[in-house]
């Protein structure tokens, strides 16, 4: 094995956040920072700042065995195996606050970097910030900080034949404020170092016993994740935070972990148990060529189909115990409500308000009366919840909104023990930006310079003035001239030619906030 050694200074100021069913103001507080690894057999690479997590990366696809160990306050932590993806690179590693980490690979590889991730400390721990819109309490992505990680692009959507059981690699000691924190640092890590979409995995579960989402879609919803080369597509992952090749997980995370498979196949129509075909499409981290048809466990771990150890030993002795909580639990509802949604006006301007109405009603057509429902916003590839109201005897609900942007709405109700849970299909609201002239001028002399000012909300970077001519029974455009805006205002000017009638409007264009919009037409007569 080839040893390295990492050093890390000791300054660093203290990173601090608040985790609540609010978005987090995390952004500013988490990193992302890589030192290049030396090539020889032993060297040291300093860091700006302590880190929560590490992984390995390199150029090709070389898969060496990899062992890596960090050095804490208290002291050297012990050896462990890191799992390697044929994409060069290793698995994250959280390991709580550490300075300095060793590692061991069993052949040299090229372009050797290590990456780290730096995230803030939380008052609060993961279980006051959960919330229940699926049968079960679950920290969503807003409460454990998906905003300091928004996918790359929109989610893809499969299909859930089965489910796969991971472990994170992760240091066992961690403590219930850092469960958030890891996830947090798991996604960033996938997305950043190995260039994934989003965290690989569906959901997640601590060894406390909380649930996380994981992947952005839709937690109810077959979501294609990367946590099984070749099975993505037809597989959910839910990965058990820590390291379980050598220690059991908790019962807290068994019962969690059964209790998120059983929801699961029960939403997508499938069997607890029994046997369930696959078929692989392939890739080099997959056990099974493309076009193979597998038949497996409607549980299983991630070894079952990948080149991996993965979910570790312990854990996945473990399997056959949560098949059997997830066959004999109480089955969730299996019986869908049906959401209606529907918004006043689709096109509105900046400032307006909307209101969104629809009903609730159960699988026989019944109103569900006294029910909370979600209407939900997505504008950055993640729906994120904007208004909880409850439904009235009739099963009717309505609300408003002021939309900032242009962006999909949805009422999504979370379930109860008797009905499972549904969503409204989604509704593309169009926002046009406002734009007015202040004080307009109406008259103007020929030669002389006419300026014109204004404001535009939300605000844009560039406004674009036109200036039109009557010429005969048409109108001529004669000037065009686009304006920088500060603070939301513009100016623009025009010398005219001629004594004519001349007119003149702003407009902005379509971008991925707003429509394209524009001014009312303004007259000026030039003599």
């Amino acid at each position: 094995m080839l040893g390295f050694v990492v050093k890390l200074p000791a300054s660093a100021a203290a990173l601090v956040c608040v985790l609540t069913l609010a978005p987090p103001a995390l952004a500013a507080d988490t990193t992302d920072f890589e030192r290049v690894a030396p090539p020889r057999a032993s060297g040291e690479v300093s860091a700006p700042r302590p880190f929560n997590l590490v992984g390995l990366r390199w150029r090709g696809r070389a898969t060496p065995d990899l062992e890596l160990r960090v050095r804490r306050a208290r002291g050297w932590s012990g050896w462990r195996h890191v799992g390697v993806h044929g994409r060069g690179g290793s698995d994250p590693v959280w390991v709580g606050r550490a300075r300095t980490v060793q590692y061991r690979l069993s052949r040299r590889v090229l372009g050797l970097r290590l990456h780290f991730v730096a995230v803030g400390k939380r008052r609060t721990t993961a279980r006051a910030a959960q919330t229940t819109s699926a049968p079960f309490p679950y920290v969503s992505r807003e409460a454990w900080g998906a905003s300091s990680c928004v996918p790359r692009e929109p989610p893809s959507y499969g299909s859930v034949k089965a489910v796969q059981v991971h472990h994170t690699v992760s240091l066992n000691d961690y403590t219930p404020e850092e469960a958030p924190q890891i996830v947090l640092a798991i996604c960033r890590y996938h997305r950043n170092s190995n260039g994934w979409n989003d965290i690989g995995y569906n959901a997640l579960v601590d060894k406390y016993g909380t649930i996380y989402e994981g992947r952005a879609g839709g937690l109810d919803q077959a979501v294609i994740g990367a946590h099984a080369q070749g099975f993505n597509a037809q597989t959910a992952g839910v990965a058990n935070i820590g390291d379980y090749s050598s220690v059991g997980a908790s019962p807290e995370a068994l019962s969690a972990t059964a209790t998120y498979i059983r929801w699961k196949l029960g939403v997508h129509g499938q069997p607890l148990s029994g046997p369930v075909t696959l078929t692989s499409a392939g890739g080099s981290a997959s056990r099974y060529a493309a076009g193979t048809q597998v038949t497996l466990e409607r549980v299983i771990g991630h070894r079952d189909t990948g080149k991996t150890s993965c979910p570790g030993d312990a854990l996945y002795d473990q399997l056959d115990e949560i098949r059997a909580l997830v066959a004999s639990g109480t089955p969730f509802a299996t019986t869908s409500a049906r959401v209606t949604a529907a918004l006043a006006d689709r096109r509105v301007d900046y400032g307006e308000v909307v209101l969104v109405t629809g009903t609730l009603a159960g699988p026989d057509g019944s109103p569900l009366a006294g029910q909370l429902v979600e209407v939900q916003v997505n504008s950055d590839n993640a729906w994120r919840t904007a208004r909880r109201i409850t439904t009235g005897a009739d099963g009717v609900f309505a609300t408003d909104l002021t939309p900032a942007k242009r962006m999909y709405v949805r009422v999504r109700y979370p379930g109860s023990a008797e009905v499972r849970g549904s969503s409204s299909p989604r509704l593309l609201l169009h926002l046009r930006p406002v734009l007015s002239f202040e004080r307009p001028p109406r008259r103007g002399v020929r030669g002389r310079r006419v300026v014109v000012a204004g404001r535009v909300a939300p605000r844009k970077r560039v406004v674009t003035v036109v200036f039109q001519q009557r010429v005969g029974s048409r109108w001529r455009k004669v000037g065009t001239r686009a304006a920088r805006t500060r603070r939301g205002r513009f100016e623009a000017s025009f010398v005219p030619a001629f004594r004519a009638r001349y007119r003149y409007y702003a407009a902005v264009r379509s971008d991925l906030d707003t429509d394209r919009g524009a001014s009312e037409l303004r007259s000026l007569r030039v003599r």
